[in-house]
């Protein structure tokens, strides 16, 4: 089973009420155990605790296999880029992380950091953080060029394709096809968007399979609304996860810990959200 997450958002209590649930006895007799964890990316800003998310992830990284992915944020920090959303204690907690606390986000030859996606051609599964268009077959228009790739990409609310400064919009038509350039029968797993949604392609017909209603159940001290999605063979399948940390949440309101994870012996993803 893999445990699945992403916008953590520097917020501790966020990841470890995701880790409390994820690894009870009461969820894994239910559930299972998880063999793997998924990072869809954003580890960092808004929140006010990057070091002790960092420290985290890397003793995590210790005990399990781990798929971890950039998100826009990660990004933001670690090539000193602007992002917006991050308060002053959150600013000031992230001036203080050394060279240490961010060896977790891998540093390349070339100079960037970690990867941009990750394709586990076993599981047959595409992990980005935004959308997984190649940038390079995206006409831009001028626009800052670093908003195309594929951290920045977010799937499109409209019946059309469009650059925003918040990202490239692309539709789930892109994403199929680009996927469908490296596997059969896949799921492309990403985040960004702090909502959840669930889109599937069988032949040429793409449906939105997000159920409305979620049952709810009791795990420990936690009261979870769960949705299940079933995976079918002979479909593709694009799931978005929703807000790990609610500190991430920008903009007012009230937001809980969202997390997933993928069975392999009922193929299904059952996405999670903290009542």
């Amino acid at each position: 089973m893999d445990l699945v997450f992403s916008d953590i958002h520097a917020d501790i209590e966020g990841l470890e009420t995701i880790l409390d649930i994820a690894f009870s006895c009461e969820f894994e007799e239910k559930y299972g155990k998880a063999s793997r964890i998924i990072n869809l990316g954003d580890l960092l800003e808004r929140g006010t605790s990057p070091k002790k998310v960092l420290q985290k992830m890397s003793e995590l990284a210790k005990s399990f296999p781990m798929i971890s992915v950039m998100g826009n944020h990660d990004e933001g920090f670690l090539y000193k880029k602007f992002l917006s959303g991050s308060s002053y204690t959150s600013l000031k907690e992230h001036e203080s992380l050394s060279n240490q606390d961010t060896e977790f986000f891998r540093q390349n030859k070339d100079g960037t950091f970690g990867d941009q996606f990750v394709i586990d051609r076993k599981h047959r599964l595409f992990c980005v953080h935004g959308g997984p268009v190649n940038p390079d077959k995206i006409t831009k228009k001028g626009d800052d060029p670093w908003l195309y790739q594929r951290t920045w990409q977010r799937l499109s609310e409209e019946d059309f394709e469009f650059f925003s400064y918040s990202g490239y919009h692309y539709k789930a038509e892109s994403a199929f096809g680009e996927a469908k350039a490296e596997l059969d029968n896949f799921l492309i797993l990403c985040g960004h968007q702090h909502m959840e949604a669930a889109i599937k392609q069988t032949g040429d017909e793409i449906t939105n399979i997000l159920p409305f209603r979620y049952e709810t159940e009791q795990i420990s001290q936690y009261t979870l609304r769960k949705r299940q999605i079933p995976i079918e063979k002979n479909s593709n399948y694009l799931i978005r996860m929703g807000l790990g940390g609610p500190q991430g949440y920008y903009g007012g309101g009230f937001a809980r810990p969202h997390f997933g994870i993928i069975q392999d012996h009922t193929r299904q993803v059952i996405f999670f959200e903290l009542e």
